[in-house]
Parts: structure tokens; C-alpha cells; sequence
């Protein structure tokens, strides 16, 4: 048995896969952000309960929102009790069973690259995640790329163009991340909404611009231009950078029909001439995905500490 864990500001879930990636259970408990002993706690009891309806000792691999720095603490926005608590090794000990934490984004590229999967079997693929952030991760030669310092993939923290400032006179907005004019800032939920702002419309949610834009609203039809925009130009750098088969688009705005569709050629136009935009493709397994890929670390994470030695 194996089981995910998706760590949020507000909520943690647990789900139970068995052999073939199946989702067999699961369910929620509230998410302890500035107590590093009671979040500690509440992993440990979530754990055991999961052994308890299984009737085995299941993997563990977990996901969240942020980045483990060089001491093994998570670093996420909304996680801020967490910031010194070494949860990796304490969390290892205290279950007694190996397993994998990594940022979320990844975990959903792992997943869509699996069994079952929007990009199953691709040996080079990306992940974009489209909600209130912009997340993603990489899987290149069949593997989960990391980097040095466990980060790679954020795409959404690249800094917008100074060509594309000027072409719709953006202006400079500070992100959560510590930054400044990350893309995040605009082609994101949030972001979308603040460029429907910024050319005379007045949608508080993605979903009222997409009711606008529906509606054949001016102010949300250039919003969308724009964000096609922008969000081509992201991914062509994604492109350049890792060639990538397929991207894999999740989160809320994936699945908006009118930006997946158009996506394609907003990405070309940002492209050498003669080069192939990838294929790219909606999610199989859509919010689920990230707790799948946790999950599926967290079986890797067991197999290879308890493979013996060569």
C-alpha cells in the first residue's frame, strides 16, 4: 500500500493507493501552520490510522507548497511554523518507515507521468500549474528533475519581459516569493484578474473574467491577449530551456477551454521559426494528481532504501 500526503495552509489530506494506483481512501484533517510538534502529530496520527485501514504499513511520500531547504525544513508561505522545524528526519524517526517530501508541483508531474497519466510513459515532460500560483516541474531522461537546490521548475517565479511592461504597461508588482515582477503576478488566478483590472474590467474571481470574456466584454477579451501572452512566452522559455515532449497544464485555469486551445500557437509565436511546440495537454487527474505523486515518491523513496547494496 502506499499513501500520499498533500500538505495545504488549510487542509491536509491523506489518500491510499494500492499496486496498481488506485485510490482506495482518503480524507482531510486541518492543517497545524504555526506549530511544528502539533503539525509533527498530526502526520504521525494520519499515518497510523492509514496502516489501520489497510491492515499493512504502507509508503509515505508527502507534497506541499513550497521548497526543503539543506536542513530538511519545508519553506512555504503558508506553512510559517514550519520554517525551523526539521521535519524530513524527525517525521522519518518518529513513523520508523522511509519517505520523500517535495513541493507540490512536482508531485503532480510525477504523477501525469504515470500509470494512467495525461503524459504516461514520456521521457520528457512538464508540468504547469495554473491556480493561485504558477508551479511546475520537470521530468527529463525519465526522472524527476531537482537541481542543487531542490527547486527546479519554478517557472512562474521568472521575471516578466521589460519588452512585454512596455508593450501593455504592467507595472511592477512585489511577490510572495521575496521578488519582484515574477510572471506569477500575472498569469496566474490572481494575475488574471489584475490584468482585467488593468484594462478597465472589474472581475473579482478567474471565473467572472471567464464569464466577461464569454460575454464578449472588451476589457476581458484584452486581458485574455495579454495573458496568452505572457503565459506563451513563459512556456517558450520553458521550452528552450528543457524540450519537453508534452506540458501538462493543471490547476483552475487549465481548464478553461478558451486558454488550453489557443495556448499552442500564443507558444509558437514565441519559438524559433520551424521549431515544434510540444503537445499539450489538460490533466488526467486534476486536484488529485498531487497527493498521486506523492504517493508515487514516497513507493520509489522505500524501494530504494530497501534494496540491498550492489
Amino acid at each position: 500500500m502506499h499513501y500520499g500526503v498533500d500538505i495545504g495552509g488549510t487542509k491536509t489530506e491523506i489518500a491510499l493507493f494500492d499496486a496498481r494506483w488506485q485510490c482506495l481512501d482518503r480524507w482531510r484533517e486541518p492543517t497545524p501552520t504555526d506549530d511544528g510538534e502539533r503539525f509533527l502529530a498530526m502526520l504521525d496520527r494520519m499515518t497510523q490510522e492509514a496502516d489501520r485501514r489497510s491492515g499493512e504499513r504502507g509508503s509515505l511520500g508527502l507534497g506541499f507548497p513550497g521548497v526543503l531547504n539543506e536542513r530538511g525544513c519545508l519553506v512555504a508561505a503558508n506553512l510559517p511554523g514550519l520554517r525551523d522545524f526539521p521535519l524530513a528526519a524527525t517525521l522519518e524517526a518518529r513513523i520508523k518507515r522511509p519517505l520523500a517530501i517535495d513541493n507540490d508541483s512536482r508531485c503532480f508531474i510525477v504523477s501525469e507521468t504515470g500509470p494512467g497519466g495525461a503524459a504516461a510513459g514520456d521521457r520528457h515532460a512538464f508540468g504547469a500549474i495554473l491556480g493561485t500560483g504558477a508551479g511546475g516541474g520537470a521530468i527529463i531522461e525519465g526522472r524527476l528533475l531537482e537541481g542543487a537546490g531542490r527547486f527546479a521548475g519554478e517557472w512562474g517565479h521568472l521575471p516578466l519581459p521589460a519588452s512585454a511592461r512596455e508593450r501593455y504597461g504592467l507595472p511592477v508588482l512585489a511577490c510572495g516569493c521575496g521578488l519582484s515582477d515574477c510572471l506569477e503576478s500575472w498569469i496566474a488566478g490572481p494575475g488574471l484578474v489584475r490584468l482585467h483590472h488593468h484594462f478597465g474590467g472589474a472581475a473579482d474571481t478567474a471565473e467572472q473574467w471567464h464569464a466577461a470574456l464569454i460575454a464578449g466584454e472588451d476589457a476581458a477579451e484584452r486581458a485574455h491577449r495579454c495573458h496568452l501572452d505572457l503565459l506563451g512566452g513563459a512556456l517558450a522559455n520553458v521550452v528552450k530551456l528543457l524540450s519537453p515532449q508534452t506540458i501538462v497544464m493543471g490547476g483552475g485555469l487549465s481548464r478553461v477551454d478558451e486558454v488550453l486551445a489557443a495556448l499552442p500557437a500564443a507558444l509558437s509565436s514565441h519559438l524559433f521559426p520551424g521549431v515544434a511546440v510540444p503537445h499539450i495537454v489538460r490533466s488526467r487527474f486534476g486536484d488529485a494528481s498531487g497527493v498521486r505523486g506523492a504517493a508515487m515518491l514516497g513507493a520509489r523513496q522505500s524501494v530504494s532504501e530497501t534494496s540491498p547494496s550492489p
